[in-house]
């Protein structure tokens, strides 16, 4: 199976909750197994629909640490969007969020007015596609990993816990 480059995507939220919308967004990308994993995240501002008709939860902020007034100079959907296609290219991004970072993925793109250049793929899938060893790995690492609830430190730990399972699997 051809995997590389691996790319893993997370999405903070401002909440959970219906009319929940994307407040953050980050992305690993690990090119080969011989070169260093990347890691980049952005801060995304709401649109005025978001904050007018969508759901902001202060338990949510509570988890992820993020509030509204740092949103204001954060960068525009458009922006976000556009980096996104840049760093990713084309082909299958893998998410752990399921249907909640496809939400917040469609949010961010239709906001922006374009189509996102890859497809979003489940974690769980990978895992499966990498077989009961690597995935075992995997979960080994994860049991010990500390969940930040920032979109990159999350998307740079999946990563850091695929790269220990892989390393397992061999």
């Amino acid at each position: 199976m051809q995997i590389w480059p691996l790319r893993i995507i997370d999405f903070e939220a401002s909440s959970l909750e219906d009319g929940g919308y994307p407040i953050e967004v980050g992305l690993a990308v690990w090119p080969a197994p011989d070169e260093p994993i990347q890691v980049w995240s952005a801060l995304i501002r709401p649109t005025q629909d978001w904050t007018e008709f969508g759901h902001w939860s202060e338990l949510s902020q509570d988890v992820h640490g993020i509030d509204q007034a740092e949103l204001a100079t954060a960068e525009s959907p458009m922006a976000v969007a556009r980096s996104l296609n840049t760093l990713i290219g084309g082909g299958p991004v893998w998410c752990d969020g399921g249907p909640f970072d496809a939400y917040w993925m469609d949010a961010l793109f239709e906001a922006a007015g374009i189509k996102p250049s890859f497809t979003l793929r489940s974690w769980d899938g990978l895992l499966r596609e990498l077989g009961d060893e690597v995935s075992q790995g995997v979960r080994d690492q994860l049991e010990h990993a500390e969940v930040r609830h920032r979109a990159g430190e999350d998307a740079s730990m999946l990563m850091e816990a695929l790269a220990a399972g892989l390393r397992c699997g061999r």
